[in-house]
């Protein structure tokens, strides 16, 4: 009885549970769809037939791949794929340009959330699929509203501006003196809507993210000093006096030059504008344990209490009226805010001892965010690769998309550091920029000397692939592949799964030739705890990976598109040159062929993936015996 009332409440529980999961699915405002490990469609919600025009018993039991367009399934395969070696929520949105199908043939935007769900039937992934239509309009007007103020506004009030300009000059000849003064009262507020239009525009390029951000290693002492020369003249109209603190230390930032001078000189020149004349204002750099603070110390009146909240929004300004001394358009500060928010950093103020205000910039030291982007990350057993990149942003965003296939990761900043670190480590894969300081080009040509290194696979980032390649710098130095910046890390992805990089954990290598994705998908799965599978669907595709590594065995179908997979047959070597063992999987017969790799043929119609397993660790462990008998 005990027993009995044990069991049922269990039961109960967990259909309780049940219940609650497929409650809180179904009200969901967005569409979920949860497939099981191979993509089979187990469960959707209402939103989504309402979102994809299905019904839901058509799509129970489908492939997951006909709710997306057939030019982007083989990117999804690799992210589900990926995501079964390591199962963690991602989310793929802006920038990946990703699209959902619907029954009728229509296709939408769409950000897609994956997560992953163990249960006792195995894994689980549930996709959050959201329709962002309406944000990609919203995003469309917004761009014609700023091309609009740009075009039909800011040209001809510029054009305005300066022909005021050249009459205040003489250009017309001498003008009496009232013209004079309503032409230089209409020239100063004319060029003050110019720099209203430019403030509003360069407020909606940076929060809509079409500001280009140049990130470089700089030296902040020397980016201060800049702004403090290129702000002595307008000093000197307010009669203010900027002083350099000489006990600034020496230190690097990284950032947007430009961008960090346009918010020092904002900064700067408010702090002139406030300042009584005669008076000084100070300027400072402080290292604070890692992060680098900017500061800029004025003699002024302070900020009122009530409008300290309000400092940093549009617009704003502690004297409103018509009649206030100082002008502007309110808009500085919170592009200043922007900008540095862009840049990592933080800004802020406070009352200075003795009266005044004291603004400060706060940015990443350089050396902290080399060590962090250093960090080794990943698996200490799994197969390295080493990313020569001076851009930490890039290098971690790299980094995550890696390993998520399976690698851990190596971060050289400067092309010493990546020559040391290959020296001491052996790498199944580097990835270097092109543009990394010092150069990318002749980087590769030292990682090419060595000789522990030569046969290692080099994946090239630039910014400009045609260039770098008719400049010839890295001509026959064996690169694998070029990406282009910004990178674009499924193809990193797809990259590193065609040319089926070399796996140094100890596993053997295996290559599987199929134009059939789903049969490589399942052998792939198949073998995966045994053996490292390179899967690649095309001959071209193999030929690229049989350059790139060695491998133990081969798996080949007969008919790989219009090609025949036997063609490969004699390029199939190991590292000391002699035949590797080869399984001809294929529904086509081999015609008889006898070649060294004395292969065997197993029918893909007749025979099961346990079949072929067995196949394939049968001729592994004979090529080990006779690889020791050899040795012996």
């Amino acid at each position: 009885m005990v027993g009995n009332s044990n069991l049922s409440h269990d039961v109960f529980f967990e259909s309780a549970a049940e219940e609650r999961f497929r409650l809180a699915v179904e009200s969901c405002p967005s569409s979920m769809v949860m497939t099981d490990d191979v993509g089979i469609i187990v469960l959707v919600n209402t939103e989504t037939e309402r979102l994809f025009g299905y019904q839901r018993d058509e799509l129970i039991g489908q492939k997951m791949e006909m709710l997306v367009p057939e030019r982007l399934r083989s990117g999804y395969t690799q992210r589900r794929a990926a995501l079964a070696r390591n199962p963690q929520p991602v989310r793929f949105g802006e920038g990946w340009n990703l699209f959902g199908r619907r029954r009728d043939g229509s296709e939408f935007p769409a950000e897609i959330g994956l997560n992953p769900i163990r249960a006792r039937e195995g894994l689980f992934v549930l996709a959050v699929v959201i329709d962002i239509s309406e944000r990609k309009r919203m995003d469309r007007l917004k761009d014609e509203f700023v091309s609009t103020v740009s075009h039909e506004l800011r040209t001809p009030l510029t054009s305005i501006a300066g022909s005021l300009g050249l009459l205040v000059g003489g250009a017309a000849g001498e003008l009496p003196e009232g013209a004079l003064r309503l032409i230089r009262i209409a020239q100063s507020n004319s060029q003050r809507l110019v720099r209203l239009i430019n403030d509003i525009l360069d407020v909606e390029k940076i929060e809509s993210g079409q500001t280009v951000f140049k990130f470089r290693r700089m030296d902040a002492r020397a980016l201060v000093e800049q702004a403090i020369d290129a702000n002595r003249g307008y000093a000197d109209g307010f009669g203010v006096r900027v002083r350099f603190d000489t006990a600034a230390p020496a230190c690097e930032v990284y950032v947007d030059a430009d961008r960090l001078a346009q918010v020092l000189t904002n900064l700067l020149s408010n702090a002139i504008k406030f300042s009584p004349r005669d008076n000084e204002v100070v300027v400072g750099i402080e290292d604070r344990d890692g992060t680098i603070r900017i500061t800029f110390r004025d003699r002024g009146p302070g900020i009122p209490d009530e409008f300290r909240p309000r400092i940093f929004e549009k617009f704003a300004q502690a004297d409103a009226t018509s009649e206030r001394k100082n002008g502007g358009t309110g808009l500085g500060l919170s592009i200043a805010r922007q900008i540095v928010l862009r840049l990592g950093g933080t800004i802020g103020f406070e009352d200075a001892p003795g009266g005044g205000t004291i603004f400060f910039v706060e940015l990443p030291n350089w050396a902290q965010i080399a060590e962090r982007a250093s960090d080794s990350g990943g698996n200490s057993r799994a197969s390295r690769i080493l990313l020569c990149e001076d851009d930490p942003d890039v290098a971690l965003a790299l980094r995550e998309s890696l390993q998520s296939l399976g690698f851990s990761i190596d971060f050289a900043h400067s092309p010493a550091d990546a020559i040391t670190r290959a020296q001491a480590t052996t790498y199944a894969l580097i990835v270097v920029d092109l543009d990394i300081p010092d150069g990318g080009a002749q980087l590769i040509r030292s990682l090419r000397e060595r000789p522990q290194i030569y046969k290692t696979p080099i994946i090239v980032l630039c910014a400009d692939e045609a260039s770098a390649k008719a400049s010839g710098e890295v001509s026959g130095l064996n690169i694998l592949d070029w990406i282009k910046k910004p990178v674009d890390f499924d193809r990193v992805s797809a990259i590193i799964e065609r040319a089926g990089v070399r796996n140094i954990n100890g596993q053997p290598d295996v290559l599987h030739v199929d134009d059939d994705p789903a049969v490589l998908e399942l052998v792939a799965r198949a073998l995966g705890s045994t053996a490292h599978v390179a899967s690649v669907k095309s001959m071209d595709d193999a030929r690229r990976a049989l350059v790139a590594q060695h491998f133990d065995l081969a798996i080949l179908d007969v008919a790989v598109g219009a090609d025949s997979g036997l063609d490969l047959l004699p390029e199939l070597r190991g590292g000391d040159g002699k035949p590797i063992p080869v399984i001809i999987f294929s529904p086509h017969a081999a015609g008889g062929v006898v070649n060294p790799q004395g292969e065997s043929t197993r029918n893909k119609a007749c025979i099961s993936l346990t079949d072929l397993v067995a196949a394939v660790h049968d001729r592994l462990r004979l090529g080990s015996l006779r690889t020791a008998k050899e040795t012996a």
